[in-house]
């Protein structure tokens, strides 16, 4: 009795119950994808400073098939791309409320022109955002910049004009939009991607009014947008300026495009599908083939200078198929689901945020600070010390998730809540 107990749970547990109708309010998969993204980023960062490459002898079975080494070298060399998947997963999450009401209908109308709505998304990404992002620029102005520059005194930092006008445009998320305050920041350079995200929030409620009204007009627009930016804008740069312009956001507008539409479809097929081991089947075959389809891509691409000018070019398709294994994921079998939306992942999904602001700072601070230590002038990643790279980069992994825990739980959530008193905001969907 115990033990067809024990297998009727498990089966619950890992099955779908078929005819299940499929919940469009919280995507809960969503939540493992983002903290994976990432973590592929962080480790790209890491693996910068370390160049421990992922190459491991096969096991027998695979042998057997002609496969003699199991290489993540094309995930850790093109980490920096899933930086489009964070920037896609952002436009689907918050469109994702209007294209329920699209498809669902409901009482309240999300968005424009309710200016009470919009003025809830606001406060939201301010609660969410800010806090976090401002601590970082603080620690950077005293534990970072200070020290560095050696003024006479704490208050001569606001005596530097140059420093004023860093200081300025990284409080003002605005950081991107000069070469100077770009290429040449003395503040945390991950944070340009921040920047992008706040200056889409600037312009999402409108461009979600008209997605909604006109959503395939709207989606072609912000596509052919970004399109006319990079050709005839960013293209044709020498280096510098097209480092500098590579990541604006009417650059990525194309991938906030494929996000937003990404929601649309999603909701879509809930409505007209149920839960069956069928659809689940052939999901999560779709997942899998969109993963594959990214594999190849990246392990095709150039190496050295040509990469972003590539990266720039694919960004698009690989948009595509980052929106294929988002959806293939979310209409997956259970036990695939599982492995996406868990208590462990809506956890580190919680916390990486900060764990994408800290994790470049800490790798590069600890090498700098020879931790762990290394005999010789020479660099150990150079002098291919294996024994560093593997303490390396265990120890960057465990400040950075220590940092980030820390930061989320002692000044992001705390200031969140606070600003969502001060402004009588309560956590809806968004």
């Amino acid at each position: 009795m115990k033990a067809a107990e024990f297998g009727r749970k498990l089966k619950n547990a890992f099955c779908d119950t078929p005819g299940e109708v499929i919940p469009t309010g919280y995507v809960g998969v969503l939540d493992g994808i983002r903290f994976l993204a990432i973590l592929t980023v962080a480790h790209f960062h890491i693996w910068q400073q370390s160049w421990w490459t992922w190459n491991f002898p096969a096991p027998k079975w695979l042998k057997a098939l002609g496969i003699e080494i199991i290489s993540f070298e094309w995930l850790q060399r093109y980490g920096s791309f899933f930086v489009d998947m964070m920037i896609l997963l952002t436009g689907f999450c918050l469109f994702l409320p209007y294209a329920r009401y699209m498809i669902e209908g409901g009482d309240r109308r999300p968005g424009l022109p309710d200016r009470y709505e919009v003025r809830n998304f606001y406060i939201k990404r301010i609660a969410r955002i800010v806090p976090s992002y401002y601590f970082c620029t603080l620690v950077y102005l005293i534990f970072i910049i200070y020290p560095q520059k050696n003024y006479a005194n704490f208050g001569a930092l606001f005596k530097d004009e140059q420093l004023l006008k860093q200081l300025f445009a990284n409080l003002t998320f605005t950081q991107n939009l000069t070469a100077e305050t770009y290429l040449s920041t003395p503040f945390n350079g991950a944070l340009w991607t921040v920047a992008v995200e706040v200056q889409f929030y600037l312009i999402f409620p409108i461009l979600a009014y008209f997605f909604r009204k006109k959503p395939m007009l709207t989606y072609f627009g912000m596509v052919g947008l970004s399109y006319y930016y990079v050709i005839k804008k960013v293209l044709p740069l020498d280096d510098g300026g097209f480092r500098w312009h590579f990541n604006q956001m009417p650059a990525l507008l194309c991938v906030f495009a494929n996000g937003m539409l990404g929601a649309l479809l999603f909701v879509s097929v809930a409505n007209n599908l149920k839960r069956s081991r069928f659809t689940g089947a052939c999901f999560t075959l779709l997942a899998f083939g969109a993963f594959l389809a990214v594999r190849f891509i990246l392990r095709t691409g150039p190496r050295g200078v040509d990469q972003t000018h590539w990266q720039l070019k694919s960004r698009f398709i690989l948009s595509i198929f980052y929106v294929l294994i988002c959806i293939g994921i979310a209409f997956s079998v259970k036990w695939v689901r599982k492995i996406f939306d868990n208590k462990v992942m809506h956890f580190l999904a919680g916390i990486s945020y900060n764990l994408y602001i800290w994790h470049q700072v800490i790798a590069v601070k600890l090498k700098e600070h020879k931790i762990p230590y290394w005999e010789g002038e020479q660099l150990p990643n150079i002098a291919d010390n294996r024994p560093w790279m593997h303490k390396y980069t265990v120890i960057v992994a465990i400040a950075a998730f220590a940092a980030a825990i820390a930061v989320t739980y002692l000044i992001e959530k705390p200031c969140a809540k606070l600003i969502n008193k001060l402004t009588n905001i309560r956590r809806k969907e968004y």
